[in-house]
């Protein structure tokens, strides 16, 4: 079934997760027309040294 990896910083709450998480699976499960309990959703996080952008780590920013 249908497996989503969302990678991004850590600066994310746990309450914030569960929304993203919710609301991700329900959009995925209605598209492929599955129950949502089929859905798996990843969540990794990274410390702002270990993500660089525009050519910068975004702990410089």
């Amino acid at each position: 079934m249908p497996v989503i990896q969302i990678a991004g910083n850590n600066n994310i709450s746990i309450e914030k997760k569960r929304e993203m998480v919710k609301k991700v699976s329900e959009v995925v499960a209605e598209a492929y027309g599955l129950p949502i309990e089929t859905i798996t959703v990843l969540v990794t996080g990274f410390e702002p040294d270990d993500i660089g952008a525009g050519g910068q780590l975004l702990s410089d920013r």
